[in-house]
């Protein structure tokens, strides 16, 4: 019965450690397996037998050709066979290993491999049949070497096999027996078979993906159609295709050791990523153009939708003027020439004062000394559109403020701006804009 109970929490624990490993590692590096076989201990008794174990472990591979096992298993010690003989003693062995091993050979489906490792154990001595005695529960250290092979079967699963020789520091595993020839310390010879599980794509099974990557030249995937990239789609493939070559050409480079190509293909990579940022640069600035156009039509088509009949021909000349003047105000503003673009904004601000567009003119010419680099000024400027009673372009000045606090080198300014472009116009169509900018900083 207490066997029964050993093997229960074994594989109760088993469960646990796999979950634990599963969620901890990196799946394709990862091998999961249960292995039954034996074990005979070597102590100071002159005649030992087998006994029966069972054990789980996780495997995962460091690189291809070095890896690391953890595994916990039970298994029994004594001087029969299988528990079936009679015996003088009797020890249930729980045990908690970490190796570190070497494959001994690579490529093909046989895999010799060796390994070293250390761990913990904890066993009871059962008394023997009718003797009456309890001998409770002792903690050891063991350490270990050994070797065995792995076969794989298929791509998700392998058998393996191994033996290895565990030294103990304590002379107990058999009752604490002692005859006057030797006095050694206890150890056992583990033997164990069973079934290893990998994932479709485990790092064992990419020999397809390396043949690939044998064949296209790294020059290839590194230049391919770079000189056409662009921040559209060709150019997202391009940087997908130069991905998947970098992942291929990093599992060939671990095998052979060439590492110089491999700082070319990131170097490439780098280039591409630059790129990538200077094309999403020149898209912002193309949008913003668009959105200042769109500002154009809407302000020219308010300014004819405001006329009335009912309005004298001396109130129709001075929207005529302004209208002109505006025109070509914001003419010079995208032809770059902001000094002649401030005077006119500046020119109708004076002559029209309360005009409903006033804000507009006081709003570009933040934007123009935003566009001559003199950030502070446009701070200025823009600040008075926040003033107006009334104005479209509160929304536009709080984003233009925290872009220009931003070149000042003030973020807790700046986000201030975002936050409050947020808060107070959560309909504005440069939300998103602002959201960006806060999660930037």
């Amino acid at each position: 019965m207490k066997r029964v109970i050993f093997i229960v929490v074994t594989l109760i624990t088993l469960s646990l450690l796999a979950t634990t490993a599963s969620a901890q590692l990196s799946a394709s590096r990862l091998g999961l397996g249960f292995n039954v076989g034996g074990q005979r201990i070597y102590c100071d008794k002159p005649k030992t037998g087998v006994g029966g174990g069972v054990e789980g472990y996780a495997k995962y591979a460091i690189s291809p050709k070095f890896f690391a096992v953890g595994s916990f298993g039970y298994g029994e010690l004594s001087d029969g066979t299988l528990i079936f003989d009679k015996c003088t003693f009797s020890t249930d062995v729980l045990n908690l290993d970490m190796k570190l091993g070497v494959n001994l050979a690579s490529g093909g489906n046989l895999i010799p491999y060796a390994y070293a490792g250390f761990g913990a154990i904890w066993f009871h001595l059962d008394p023997p049949m009718g003797s009456g005695h309890y001998f409770g529960g002792y903690f050891d250290a063991a350490w270990m070497f050994g070797g065995g092979f792995e076969y794989r079967l298929s791509p998700r699963m392998a058998l393996n096999s191994y033996v290895d020789y565990r030294f103990t520091s304590g002379d107990d595993l058999d009752g604490g027996y002692h005859n006057q020839w030797s006095k050694s310390k206890d150890g056992y010879l583990n033997f164990r078979t069973g079934l290893t599980f990998y994932r479709e794509n485990s790092y064992f099974n990419r020999s397809k993906e390396i043949e690939v990557a044998d064949k296209t030249p790294i020059e290839e995937l590194a230049n391919g159609e770079a000189g056409n990239f662009d921040a559209g789609d060709s150019g997202s493939d391009d940087l997908s295709k130069l991905l998947e070559g970098i992942d291929q050409y990093e599992e060939q480079s671990a095998a052979d050791n060439s590492m110089g190509e491999y700082v070319q293909l990131k170097a490439k990579l780098d280039e591409l990523n630059q790129a990538i940022s200077q094309k999403e640069l020149e898209i912002e600035e193309l949008k913003s153009q668009l959105e200042y156009r769109k500002d154009r039509i809407a302000e020219l088509e308010g300014g004819f939708s405001t006329r009335s009949t009912a309005m004298s021909a001396s109130m129709n000349a001075d929207i005529s003027d302004f209208t002109a003047t505006y025109e070509e105000a914001m003419q010079h503003f995208y032809a770059r020439e902001f000094d002649a673009a401030i005077n006119l904004f500046n020119s109708l601000l004076q002559t029209y004062p309360t005009h409903k567009l006033a804000s507009n003119c006081q709003y570009w010419i933040g934007e123009c000394f935003f566009g001559k680099h003199d950030y502070q000024s446009a701070v200025d400027a823009l600040e008075k559109v926040l003033a107006y009673q009334q104005s479209h372009k509160k929304d536009d000045a709080l984003l233009m403020l925290g872009r220009c606090y931003l070149k000042l080198g003030d973020k807790q300014l700046a986000l201030q701006m975002f936050d409050k472009l947020m808060n107070e116009y959560p309909d504005s169509e440069y939300f998103e804009k602002a959201q960006k900018y806060a999660q930037k900083m």
